[in-house]
């Protein structure tokens, strides 16, 4: 068998002064705190500095989206004008040609007034398609499936009872 010697702290009085590596240690402890608390006070500066140049950020792009948007609604009536005008000029020529065919000015408008309506058809019938697309049926669904799920039901319960 091995013989342990155990070493003990000298007893203290009560009123004794701490050791000086009691000390050193606290006063380490100390200075890493302040050290903790400076980086802490640290990364709150960095996280405010990082919300206000987000906020800029935000409100950079919302002055550009609105700048964008107005430009594109620009842009749209520019190309609703230019088909409505290249839709006037098939008319146009549609109708120069019907009327050179049948020399009849009410065979040549009643056929491009029907062409228009058979247009104008179309396009009701497509807008109809597209509108119906419109929602968020599929998603409702979904969330309330996951917010308002009903309970299972206890096996053993009567299914007819409601």
């Amino acid at each position: 068998m091995q013989h342990r010697e155990s070493s003990e702290a000298p007893a203290q009085k009560p009123g004794q002064p701490a050791p000086a590596a009691l000390s050193q240690s606290a006063e380490q402890a100390l200075d890493q705190l302040a050290h903790l608390a400076a980086l802490g006070h640290s990364v709150k500066q960095a996280y405010a500095d990082q919300l206000k140049l987000t906020g800029q950020i935000a409100k950079a792009e919302w002055q550009l989206t609105g700048r964008s948007l107005t430009i594109a609604a620009a842009l749209v009536v520019c190309f609703g004008a230019g088909l409505i005008l290249l839709w006037g000029s098939i008319l146009l020529l549609l109708g120069y040609l019907l009327f050179q065919l049948s020399s009849s000015v009410l065979i040549t408008a009643a056929a491009l007034v029907l062409l228009q309506f058979g247009l104008l058809f179309w396009c009701w019938r497509s807008l109809g398609y597209v509108l119906s697309q419109v929602g968020f049926s599929n998603t409702l669904q979904q969330l309330r499936l996951l917010f308002f799920a009903a309970k299972p039901e206890d096996k053993n319960a009567d299914p007819t009872a409601h």
